[in-house]
């Protein structure tokens, strides 16, 4: 299976954090962002479950508002790490969860074309330094792409 991988001499089972496996993930770039340290994956995720949770609950949260900052925090955790030029997942897991706010109130699941990536990608980068104008810009593209694409099928 390409998602089981090996440690330091003994097993790391499918969907163990980076707590299990000691990596510090840092994005590179233009501004290297350096993601969740790894002992505390797991306490961030919990934190970020719980909070989902309160957001999920309140009728009142716009759905977009709430999708982006459950995938924001997601991907700012970036719990799991890339092995053997594997994808890690980290996105798709924050694209899916995301999805969860929006498919509650009728909309599709988050979708993003693989030439939309760049774009979506720099609203990202936009979005962690406050401006999450793109980025839920970027969502809604996304969504009208997908629909528009199963409309004309």
């Amino acid at each position: 299976m390409k998602t089981c991988r090996f440690g330091k001499a003994h097993y790391i089972t499918p969907g163990e954090t980076r707590k299990v496996t000691q990596r510090t993930v840092i994005v590179s770039g233009a501004r290297p962002i350096q993601l969740c340290p790894y002992p505390l994956v797991d306490e961030e995720l919990e934190h970020i479950c719980k909070a989902a949770k309160l957001h999920l609950a309140s009728s009142h949260e716009d759905p977009f508002a709430t999708a982006s900052w459950i995938h924001l925090i997601l991907a700012r955790c970036h719990p799991f790490e890339a092995r053997h030029r594997l994808p890690d997942g980290n996105g798709r897991i924050a694209r899916i969860i995301a999805s969860i706010p929006l498919m509650r109130h009728g909309y599709p699941p988050i979708s993003i074309a693989l030439a939309q990536r760049p774009v979506y990608y720099d609203a990202i980068n936009q979005a962690y330094d406050g401006d999450y104008g793109a980025f839920v810009r970027c969502l809604m593209d996304g969504m009208r792409e997908a629909i528009v694409s199963v409309r004309d099928r």
